[in-house]
């Protein structure tokens, strides 16, 4: 068992930031708190078949390492037989419709969070909050459609 930390909790270059009226929730908080409450048990090994970005990396020696596949997927399944598994979308144009096999919800349906926001470049601020996290459901059936420039966690009992 590991553990992982974040240096700046509050302020600086943080998730959270204070101000004197109360709590700003920068785009970063909402994946820190889907992967802290959630992301727990054991890993499932996840195979991703995606096509794969082709650009210029930074640093540049990186594309030459590693096929970085759009989608950055990792799941983990809870002692009490919920499987959590995060999708990263890193594509600025592109949603990605594809079909999530493998463990299959036992029954009803799977809970769908998203983390994400009309432009890549939004923020948070104390009058505005453009990247916010959205719940609904789904019924585990056919394709599901991961957004662009998106974080997406689908949870589901098996």
């Amino acid at each position: 068992m590991g553990m992982a930390n974040i240096a700046q909790s509050v302020n600086v270059i943080s998730p959270l930031m204070t101000t004197k009226d109360g709590i700003i929730k920068q785009a970063t908080w909402w994946p820190l708190l889907l992967f802290s409450k959630y992301m727990r048990g054991h890993t499932i090994a996840t195979h991703v078949d995606s096509s794969v970005y082709e650009g210029e990396t930074r640093p540049a020696w990186l594309q030459g390492a590693v096929d970085m596949p759009w989608l950055d997927v990792s799941a983990t399944i809870g002692d009490d037989g919920v499987v959590s598994m995060a999708v990263v979308n890193v594509s600025m144009e592109k949603d990605f419709e594809i079909e999530v096999g493998g463990i299959q919800p036992k029954s009803g349906s799977v809970k769908v969070y998203s983390v994400a926001a009309e432009k890549w470049d939004a923020v948070n601020t104390a009058d505005k909050e453009d990247v916010k996290l959205a719940e609904r459901d789904w019924d585990g059936k056919g394709k599901f459609t991961f957004p662009k420039f998106s974080v997406t966690m689908l949870r589901w009992s098996t």
